[in-house]
């Protein structure tokens, strides 16, 4: 189709509206909304309406009795020490009592001697000292805190993570984490080690909170949480070990931690590699003691090297006397390391006589021997042997001693 039709429709582009006619509106329309306002408020309003006009009464509280408060219409409140303290005095200064919350009397001094009796009611007419008694034995120990690890200081870069060290002073991890002790010259020392700890979260808990904080505590080097377990002890006064792991005969390559067990048939190299991975999962203990070993303490071409970086580290070494390692002590003292044996096993089964049998064996031995360990296990009936055990000690002639402090 060419030309033009009448038919055919042209698009066509419309303008667009006038931008500045809308704006022009809409200031026009907002002015005369503005003075129509302004207008209003101005011509019709009164400025009076917005002035505050009349009073509301409202009747006030009654006040408790003047006896009862400060404000009340008298100043005075009753005096309930009239007649028994002057005025202005302290009377907690003036008010001694005659005795104290056990009946014993104030001042006085308990005697060792002296009978002690049951918590349970007895014969009220009896006199003299009276004391809390669980057994027929005193209630005593000092469960104070042990300061907190790690303290500055007392660590070294490891391959792994810092691990224990001599301090820039001198100050070894030995004497700054063991618990203190103080020798009494008419009582031998006894000694308790209690290991195995960290594994079993019930058992653990109940040997820190349970047991004399005298007594030494040993825990797996591989627990999960050490760090927290070792806080834990030494916030009830208890001196911690850590347990490294050695090749034994009925050593068990699947056992938790085995991978990083001290090895007869690794080099020194991958030893001292594994021992540093050990010393690196915590801080807070004065020592190390064994697990296990029958193999690699009795080869003392592998064990040298060990000995040695634990004593350079500052720290000290319990072997626990379960196995015949007879050069152990020799090779000790020509390493400079602090160390001492275990007398026996407590435990050596899950038997309550048999491990009262072994304290008693403990303590005779103890009688002979001053420094004297036992070793022992996070056993349900160890733990309670063991606190009965160590109510009676005082009458044998024996004080219940930290392990550190066997250490020569």
């Amino acid at each position: 189709m060419s030309g033009f039709s009448p038919n055919t429709r042209r698009r066509v582009m419309e303008p667009l509206p006038s931008r500045k006619k809308h704006a022009l509106l809409v200031i026009s329309f907002l002015t005369v909304i503005i003075a129509l306002g302004y207008f209003l408020t101005s011509f019709v309003g009164n400025a009076n309406d917005a002035k505050v006009k009349g009073t509301v009464s409202i009747t006030p509280m009654p006040l408790p009795p003047s006896s009862d408060t400060l404000g009340g219409e008298s100043d005075t409140l009753p005096d309930l020490l009239a007649g028994e303290v002057p005025e202005n005095v302290n009377p907690t200064a003036i008010i001694t009592p005659s005795v104290d919350a056990l009946g014993n009397p104030v001042g006085s001094s308990f005697s060792q001697n002296t009978a002690p009796i049951s918590a349970t009611p007895q014969n009220p007419s009896r006199t003299g000292l009276r004391t809390i008694t669980i057994d027929g034995a005193p209630i005593n120990g000092d469960r104070s805190p042990l300061v907190p690890a790690p303290i500055s200081g007392l660590t070294t870069p490891g391959t792994y993570g810092r691990i224990p060290a001599i301090s820039s002073t001198g100050i070894t991890p030995l004497s700054a984490y063991k618990r203190p002790y103080n020798a009494i010259s008419s009582q031998r020392s006894v000694s308790l080690i209690i290991g195995g700890l960290g594994v079993n979260r019930s058992l653990t808990r109940q040997a820190i909170n349970e047991l004399p904080a005298e007594v030494t505590l040993a825990f797996a080097a591989h627990a999960p949480g050490l760090q927290n377990w070792i806080n834990q002890a030494r916030a009830k006064g208890h001196e911690v070990l850590i347990e490294l792991p050695m090749e034994s005969a009925e050593f068990n390559p699947a056992e938790p931690g085995a991978d990083r067990a001290l090895m007869a048939s690794r080099n020194s190299a991958s030893n001292i590699r594994n021992l540093d991975w050990l010393l690196s999962r915590a801080q807070g203990y004065f020592g190390v003691t064994n697990y296990n070993g029958d193999i690699f303490l009795t080869r003392m071409d592998v064990a040298a090297p060990i000995l040695d970086k634990i004593s350079k580290s500052g720290l000290g070494f319990v072997f626990d006397g379960s196995i015949n390692a007879p050069s152990l002590s020799a090779l000790s003292t020509s390493a400079k390391l602090p160390f001492a044996r275990g007398y026996n096993i407590i435990d050596p089964q899950q038997n309550t006589a048999l491990i009262e049998s072994e304290l008693s064996r403990l303590a005779t031995q103890a009688k002979s021997a001053n420094g004297t360990i036992g070793v022992g296990f996070a056993y349900p009936e160890t733990i309670t042997a063991v606190n009965r055990w160590t109510l009676g000690l005082g009458a044998q002639g024996l004080t219940l001693a930290p392990a550190s402090s066997a250490l020569r």
